[in-house]
């Protein structure tokens, strides 16, 4: 099973951390795939959405 987690690259470790931490594999594959274009209102929403509430 793949599961996908939009995010920005600087938080890629965090998020690797948490994933090492709850799964149940001792080696879950865990890799990151550039998002190199798409529509403007699409990549608007990933920036809204991984901007921590702090940096807002």
């Amino acid at each position: 099973m793949a599961v996908v987690h939009e995010d920005t690259a600087e938080r890629f470790d965090e998020l690797a951390a948490c994933v090492r931490a709850l799964h149940s594999y001792e080696m879950p594959q865990i890799i990151t795939v550039p998002l190199a274009a798409g529509p403007a209102d699409y990549l608007e929403w990933i920036r809204q959405e991984t901007t921590p509430e702090s940096d807002v």
